[in-house]
């Protein structure tokens, strides 16, 4: 019969189990002694600085006495223990000024197994043996660290110690596997990765390996599916994952097709009448293109504007889930009462982007105020947004 083992959770959540049994730290009144826990298990058996952990636990509050907090915090924890599924014994020593687990029993840390891999990757010099810890240092790292608990600083910092390594061997072995041609499982690690960390450049990983398999079709689907997901973070996102996003739409491209497929390559699928809705790189070609062939050949008339939703102040709106409630009815409004040539795309949460292709500054009460009309209709009688002039087509 296998020995039964301590194993600890902490990438993409916390979960810790001896043999079958949980360890319910989470139902507890004071959640600071399962941070020591945590603490802990990211080097089951090693020492800790009592000061760097009272620190750590106690730094950002108002603390009379950290280190008698940190002692019934200790306290505390050992109490639990005793009554946890562990079996009989002192699991916390304490000495010199250190605190550690004492492991009587077999640990399995996910986050220790890493740094352990990480230690083994960069000492290793076999370039197969390399990418073959950075495979499995990769399928440890399932998530964030402790995401839960990404307010508190001490997790700040660790997380962004995982990270970096996480990147480090994910693009060796990414790159190991170019080099083998095993784009199946590039597409796989990039995806999850992805997933994990949106826009950070692994997208373009996941596109490159779809197209070298032939790929192109799901290719373009999951840039479609990256551009989606950013377009709702909106604000959040930085210019320099802007730019990383575009890059990765760049390589989309399809095999040579006859003249036929490629028209219906580029046909639009959507309804034949009312505004078109693109996604926000796409908006920004648009305006961009139109800039152009103003500067080029004089006035091409249009009108850019910035549509934001407003709270029942009048300010505007924060609340997610009404935004996206009235957004909807706002995206239908411009399908409705907007000419086939306008083109519109969100923003942010609660602002939205319109070009009207071929309308002038003398045409924008008149597009406001159908705007306002029709989404009155479909919002009982309240318009709640504001439409306002970015650009009439005369700014370069």
């Amino acid at each position: 019969m296998a020995e039964k083992k301590l194993r600890i959770k902490m990438f993409g959540g916390f979960s810790t189990e001896y043999g079958n049994e949980a360890l319910t730290f989470g139902r507890q009144r004071d959640p600071k002694f399962g941070q020591l826990f945590q603490i802990l298990m990211t080097r089951p058996g090693k020492g800790f600085n009592k000061k760097d952990i009272a620190e750590a636990l106690y730094g950002s509050e108002q603390v009379e006495d950290i280190n008698a907090s940190l002692n019934n915090t200790i306290f505390r924890l050992r109490k639990y223990l005793k009554s946890s599924p562990l079996p009989p014994g002192e699991y916390l020593i304490l000495s010199g000024g250190l605190l550690r687990f004492d492991c009587k029993i077999q640990v399995e840390s996910d986050t220790w197994s890493f740094e352990c891999a990480g230690q083994e990757f960069k000492k290793e010099q076999d370039v197969r043996e390399r990418a073959e810890i950075c495979k499995r240092a990769c399928e440890l790292y399932q998530g964030e660290f402790l995401p839960q608990l990404s307010s508190e600083q001490w997790v700040i910092e660790k997380s962004k110690e995982y990270e970096k390594l996480f990147t480090q061997m994910l693009k060796y072995l990414l790159q190991y596997l170019k080099e083998e041609g095993d784009f199946i499982r590039i597409e796989s690690l990039a995806a999850r990765a992805a997933e994990i960390y949106p826009y950070e450049g692994w997208e373009r990983w996941q596109v490159e390996s779809l197209i070298a398999r032939g790929c192109h079709q799901e290719a373009g689907q999951a840039y479609q599916a990256a551009v989606e997901h950013m377009q709702k973070a909106g604000g959040f996102i930085s210019k320099r994952q802007r730019v990383g996003i575009q890059k990765t739409g760049m390589k989309i491209q399809y095999p040579a097709g006859a003249d036929e497929d490629i028209t219906r390559c580029l046909m639009d699928p959507g309804p034949a009448e009312g505004a078109y809705r693109c996604t926000l790189l796409g908006f920004s070609d648009c305006y961009r293109m139109l800039k152009r062939v103003t500067f080029r050949d004089g006035p091409v008339y249009f009108s850019l504007f910035l549509c934001t939703i407003l709270d029942g102040g009048g300010n505007p709106a924060s609340d997610r889930e009404y935004c996206k409630r009235v957004g909807e009815r706002l995206c239908v409004t411009f399908q409705k009462c907007l000419r086939r040539g306008d083109v519109y795309a969100q923003y942010s949460d609660s602002q939205y982007l319109l070009l009207c292709v071929g309308a002038g500054r003398e045409n924008v009460s008149e597009i406001e105020m159908r705007i306002d009309v029709d989404l009155r209709k479909r919002r009982g009688g309240r318009s709640e947004i504001r439409c306002r002039l970015l650009d009439d087509g005369s700014k370069w």
